[in-house]
């Protein structure tokens, strides 16, 4: 039960007009109420909460702590972006995408340590310009160019190269899934049983320390655009990397690019 009180408004003068108090029933609102609530919950759709799984670290001391970031020379493959600029009078102006606005990127790789086994620098910090292991990527993933010209080599087809015993491994655990090795495919409940069982055995495969696997160090100018970035990372799960950061450009990095250019003018 419920009552609203309204107040005569006067000073209870002669002459003023008495007001008669209101009384509002609200008891048929509360079982208004508790069927609404019933309803909300007959209907409502209960969803699984969705957890990431974080792997903690280990509370075993650290021989090296200055190695635990580092990759092998052999595995490590550094891919660098950077914005297209253009040549001649008006060198260093950025090249934008005449359909979308985007700004061109430029793609850039190295294998190993920036400058080799012998570095960038000589004596007296002296830049080293044989010694410049950097590349240029043709484009960003497995685009041919302008030509045509299928030959040329796209960061995709790089990845692939050096990630080549994963991918033929995953290659054949697809043959089993299409085969139906992980169960049947006809209805869905079949299919998320199949999948969830070739999800775990790719898993084991980016996993498997005998297989070799490159180790990818991406990094990024100011002034590449950040779909590019995205791009990249796209790869990255594309080609099944298993180990792969976003990383600061060094000095030498900048000393590479700078280097290149001056060498390759377009």
């Amino acid at each position: 039960m419920a009552e609203v009180q309204q107040s005569s408004g006067g000073d209870g003068k002669k002459g003023h007009q008495k007001k008669m108090a209101i009384r509002v029933d609200f008891t048929p609102m509360v079982d208004m109420n508790m069927l609404l609530i019933t309803f909300f919950m007959l209907c409502t759709t209960m969803i699984k909460s969705q957890t990431l799984t974080i792997a903690l670290p280990t509370n075993e001391k650290v021989q090296n702590e200055e190695n635990m970031s580092q990759a092998s020379a052999d595995d490590a493959v550094t891919i660098i972006l950077d914005a297209k600029k253009k040549p001649g009078p008006v060198a260093g102006t950025l090249v934008v995408d005449s359909v979308n606005g985007n700004v061109v990127n430029e793609v850039y790789y190295y294998f190993g340590k920036p400058g080799g086994d012998n570095g960038m620098f000589g004596a007296g910090g002296a830049i080293l310009s044989e010694n410049n292991n950097l590349q240029k990527s043709e484009f960003l993933t497995d685009e041919v160019n302008s030509v045509g010209d299928r030959s040329a080599r796209g960061i995709r087809q790089i990845i692939q190269d050096r990630n080549k015993d994963v991918l033929k491994e995953i290659a054949e655990i697809k043959k089993k899934l299409a085969d139906g090795e992980f169960g049947s495919l006809e209805t869905k409940a079949d299919r998320e049983a199949a999948m969830e069982k070739y999800n775990e055995a790719a898993s084991a495969i980016r996993k498997n320390e005998n297989l070799k696997k490159p180790v990818i160090i991406i990094k990024s100018t100011p002034e590449a655009s950040y779909r590019g970035l995205v791009d990249v990372l796209d790869e990255m799960q594309i080609n099944s990397i298993s180990k792969y950061q976003i990383d600061n450009l060094t000095d030498a990095d900048l000393v590479m690019l700078d280097d290149y250019r001056k060498h390759h003018q377009e």
